[in-house]
Order: C-alpha cells, then structure tokens, then sequence
C-alpha cells in the first residue's frame, strides 16, 4: 500500500480534469454516470458551453444596472434620503453576481457537467463519473449566504438604516454565517436528493427574501402606477430570481438536463434585465 508521501511523490499538480491544452472551450467527456444513463447527449461540447457563457453573462447586466444607480445618485438620493442607500443599492446587484460567482467556481470544477452527486467523503469517488456532493453542499451554503448580503443590501437601500434595520442585517449576517451546518434542507425530486443546504440558512433567507420583495413593492410600485403599469408587477425581478434558483436547484440538478440549466439562468439574466427597466422607471 501506497504511503501518503509516496502518493504526494506520484502526483502530478499540473494534471486537470480538463482536455490539454486546456482551452476554455474545450470540456471534459461526458462523466461515466451521464453515459450508463443514455445522458451524454446533455453533455456535448457546445452545449456546455452554451451553459457556461450565459453564467457569465449575468455579470453584464448587474454592473450595467450598478452604474445606472451610481449615474443617477442624486435622483435616488432625493428619493430615498440618503447616500448610503444609494451605495447599498448600487453594491446590491455586484453583491448577486459576485454570489454566483461561487456557483460558476463549483461548475468549473465539474467540467460544466450536471450529473448524480456523490459525497467523496464516505465513498470511492472519481471525478470523472459522478459529481462531487460535498463541494456542492460547501458553494451552497456560501451561495446563500452572500445572497443573503445582496438582499440585505437592496432592503437597507430602500428603507434605509436605522435601528430596527441594523439589528436585523446584523442579526441576518452574523446567524447566517455561524449557523450550523446540520440539519439540512434536503428533499429527494426524481429521485434525487436536492437542496442540500442548512435548514437554519435556508430560514434566514426566506425571511430576508420576503423583506426584500417587500422593498421591491415600495420602491417600484409607484413607478409602475405612473407609468400605467399593474402595481404588482414590482415583484417580478424577484420571483424571476427565485424561479432561475428552482429551476437550477431542482429540476436541473435531479434530471442533469443541460437545457433546463440553461434556462434556468434565462430567468436569472431576465430578472436582472426587468430591474434594469424598473430603475429608469424612477427618473
């Protein structure tokens, strides 16, 4: 049997999982799990990559929408009451896409490959058969976290900061990250086990997603009311938001359907473009 320095004498540091030269274009081949399962189809090149790209261009929209804030400070600023609230909601999007920033780090390691996790922790694992759970459950759980700090920061910049807001962001930020990590949320869908994130994390961001959907409501819906628009529709960017998370988080991740990935970020890039149209609604 090997020793572990022996194993460390062995190994290769430049080896990767990616074909050489190691394009960003190029991918792996379809893990050993998508092909037993008639699944590989999923997993060609060029769809994979499609998949990639329209992760990164969530980045786009969120800095376009982070400037249109900071160009129009003074408007807002006259709005809300205050600078600060103005910077919180223009970091408040960069916050988000920084957030799936940790997804694109966890699909860059599976080679942009969506199939059955496992846990490397209490199984033989190999990265080229299956995915590996416990780096999903770790970019969960900071995920949600950052998330949580998003949705702090667009709240914050619409109600502004006193007291009672501190408090909560404080208590939001601090119980989110030193919550434990057990139970989790989990739930099996197609019989696969999805959403393996902390129940505690998970109950701090839904109580900070509906704050947030509230602060939606009383920033946007006067706008939509002047602009001939259903009131209602101040929630869409949020529900758009949390349909792309579903999507990706349940469907996706139980079918390992690529399509269905992909449209799950659809949603996200969506999401983003209606408050892009929401905010010139304010000027």
């Amino acid at each position: 049997m090997e020793t572990i320095n022996q194993q460390n004498e062995n190994s290769n540091p430049s080896l990767g999982y990616y074909p050489n030269p190691g394009w960003e274009w190029q991918k792996p081949e379809p893990k050993t799990y998508l092909k037993e399962h008639n699944l590989a189809q999923y997993a060609r090149v060029w769809i994979l990559n499609l998949v990639e790209i329209v992760h990164w261009i969530l980045l786009v929209p969120s800095f376009i929408l982070s400037f249109i804030i900071f160009q129009h400070g003074d408007a807002l600023a006259e709005r809300l009451g205050t600078d600060i609230q103005v910077y919180l909601l223009s970091v408040a999007p960069l916050i988000q896409a920084f957030a799936g920033l940790v997804a694109v780090v966890m699909h860059e390691y599976e080679g942009w490959q969506v199939a059955y996790f496992k846990n490397p922790l209490d199984t033989d694992f190999d990265i080229k058969n299956f995915n590996n759970e416990w780096l999903r459950e770790v970019a969960y759980k900071m995920l949600f976290f950052l998330q949580i700090v998003g949705l702090l920061a667009f709240s914050l910049g619409v109600f502004g900061i006193n007291k009672v807001s501190i408090a909560f962001a404080v208590a939001s930020i601090v119980l989110a990250f030193l919550a434990p990590q057990n139970p989790k949320a989990t739930f099996t869908f197609n019989n696969q086990p999805v959403f393996p994130i902390a129940t505690a994390l998970v109950v701090i961001f839904i109580v900070n997603a509906i704050v947030n959907f509230i602060a939606y409501y009383y920033l946007f819906s006067p706008a939509l009311q002047l602009a001939q628009l259903p009131r209602i529709l101040a929630g869409l960017a949020p529900l758009l938001f949390m349909m792309g998370g579903v999507i990706e988080g349940v469907f996706a991740e139980s079918t390992f359907n690529q399509w269905i990935h992909f449209g799950a970020v659809i949603f996200l890039n969506l999401g983003l473009l209606v408050q892009i149209y929401f905010f010139n609604l304010l000027w």
